[in-house]
């Protein structure tokens, strides 16, 4: 297999305004199996839609995605749907983010992600699911950043009196990544979370309803360069909110969709309760389908970040994540938009604003063999 490259230029941080790192990546992705994961992956869904996803042979996700058949797999009432990947395999020319002058490291990195998701359906009204997925980050020289990590969530579904449908699910996430614009290394995070939701459906799809979560997020104990304080000290904390959600069928499964909420965020230790804050937001825009030439989130809003503690800035203004994917042939263009208020690691800033635009383009060679190019650029205030 031929190599791939990707390039990083190192970042210069500062407290009142800063430019972020470029990123530039070529890696290659194989699919062993097809996957069910796009599916349950971008926000609500009816009780109908997903009951018909699970029962149905989708013929229409094969020929669209150029992926292998036979995912789905019978077990007695069960149904499986498993997906094995082996993802960014590639070749990083500065595995650290640093600046040329100081002779970035270079390495080989590829990602083995195994997943399965499991279905049991009781008549018209119940759905169990149980999704899990290992994964492991191989490095061939810098060992330091091997890592395995594991996710996994149980949910229920209940429809009754034909309209109304509850939803609950637990949610344990382990990611090795980069977490912010600010670090430069990858950071292994974990987040605990509960969610609640009650929507009232229409026949033709729309939906209406509340929904509320909560997520314990957890940093692995390091010292970053420049800090004096462990990055879990000052950053792992507790995150409630609740939402009001509507979604409005335009076409055929494209959807219009409003949310307007609010969250708490309480954090861990008491040296760092001076974070605690509060946010009000609300979001607007489109969801395209699941499966067809245009997917993905067309989303803009405007959001209001309240600290808690004296003398800190209100940050009130647009914010959006806006992630589209545009398939043509074996071609795949994503383009992607985020702006929010993220929480900044050092320890006498509380936040930042990350303006971050993203583009790439995908190649299937074949129907198990894909090339990404992913680029990305911005800035934090």
């Amino acid at each position: 297999m031929a190599l791939a490259s990707s390039s990083g230029s190192g970042l210069s941080f500062s407290q009142t305004d800063c430019p972020m790192k470029i990123k530039k990546t070529i890696f290659f992705t194989l699919f062993f199996l097809a996957t069910w994961g796009i599916v349950l992956s971008q926000n609500y869904r009816t009780f109908q839609a997903e009951q018909e996803e699970i029962l149905s042979r989708t013929k229409i996700e094969i020929e669209k995605e150029k992926i292998l058949s036979g995912a789905k797999i019978d077990i007695g009432p069960f149904k499986l749907f498993p997906a094995l990947y082996l993802k960014n395999v590639g070749y990083d020319d500065n595995v650290y983010y640093e600046k040329e002058e100081d002779q970035p490291i270079s390495d080989f990195t590829s990602t083995l992600s195994p997943e399965v998701k499991v279905y049991l359906l009781f008549k018209n009204s119940l759905i169990l699911s149980f999704s899990e997925n290992p994964e492991y980050l191989f490095y061939f020289k810098e060992k330091n950043q091997r890592a395995f990590t594991n996710s996994f969530s149980p949910r229920v579904r209940y429809l009754f009196f034909h309209r109304f449908t509850i939803s609950a699910d637990y949610r344990h996430q382990m990611q090795r990544r980069h977490i912010s614009s600010e670090i430069d290394r990858l950071i292994t995070d974990q987040v605990n979370g509960y969610s609640l939701s009650l929507f009232y459906g229409t026949p033709r799809g729309t939906s209406i309803g509340l929904s509320g979560t909560i997520d314990k997020i957890q940093y692995e104990d390091i010292l970053l360069p420049g800090s004096e304080a462990y990055l879990s000290t000052e950053l792992n904390r507790e995150e409630r909110s609740g939402f009001l959600e509507f979604y409005y069928q335009v076409f055929s499964e494209i959807f219009f969709f409003y949310k307007i909420g609010y969250t708490e965020y309480a954090f861990e230790y008491f040296q760092t309760s001076w974070r605690n804050s509060y946010s009000y937001q609300t979001y607007a825009g489109i969801r395209f389908p699941l499966l067809g030439k245009i997917r993905g989130i067309l989303s803009l809003g405007y959001k209001m970040f309240v600290p808690r503690g004296e003398g800190r800035k209100v940050f009130s203004g647009l914010a959006g994540n806006t992630s589209l994917d545009i398939r043509l042939g074996r071609f795949s263009f994503r383009l992607g938009y985020v702006r929010d208020s993220i929480f900044s690691y050092w320890e006498d800033v509380l936040y930042y604003i990350d303006n971050r635009l993203e583009t790439g383009v995908s190649i299937y060679l074949a129907r198990f063999l894909r090339i990404d190019y992913n680029y990305q650029y911005g800035r934090s205030n």
